[in-house]
């Protein structure tokens, strides 16, 4: 009798085995002391959520306050909808193979959005412009329709800031 036994992570199975794993990534490249959104995601799949599992981020500024800085952050949120502007991302399968769209809606370069933005989480920047990733595990579940906002504030005068997302779909029903 043989017996086999494998340990992966989920994001690694939903790939591997669904083909349903996508990375979105969105900068803006204007950063001039304010709020922006860097990358605004919508789950249009009607049988699907979206179970965030990374997300990395980074901005390179100058023309302010030394950092770490009190006025300078990143933010994760729900709560509001794309109005305008901004680009069309596309999200990217991480399984070259599996020929599937992300059933997704993504904008970054500071779309206007309406709706009021409910905050899960904060980050400062570390010095010296390293990036800042943040292991979800897929414990961020995004509904059908609903949405999620990396945007930044800045008191610095100039600056680019980057966000990405990794994620999976999953039907939850099943």
């Amino acid at each position: 009798m043989f017996v086999r036994s494998e340990s992966h992570s989920l994001q690694h199975h939903v790939s591997r085995h669904m083909g349903e794993t996508y990375q979105v990534i969105g900068d803006f490249e204007s950063v001039s002391n304010s709020t922006y959104t860097i990358l605004h995601i919508t789950n249009t799949k009607p049988d699907k959520v979206i179970c965030i599992s990374y997300i990395r981020t980074q901005a390179i500024v100058s023309g302010g306050s030394t950092i770490p800085d009190v006025g300078t952050f990143f933010q994760l949120g729900f709560g509001t909808e794309f109005s305008s502007g901004g680009t069309l991302v596309t999200p990217v399968a991480m399984n070259t193979t599996s020929g599937k769209a992300s059933g997704t809606t993504a904008y970054d370069n500071n779309p206007s959005v309406t709706g009021t933005f409910s905050e899960i989480d904060r980050w400062y920047l570390e010095p010296n412009g390293r990036q800042t990733v943040f292991n979800k595990e897929g414990s961020i579940i995004i509904g059908q329709n609903d949405t999620m906002e990396v945007r930044f504030t800045s008191d610095h005068t100039a600056g680019t800031a980057y966000a990405r997302i990794t994620y999976f779909l999953i039907d939850l029903s099943a």
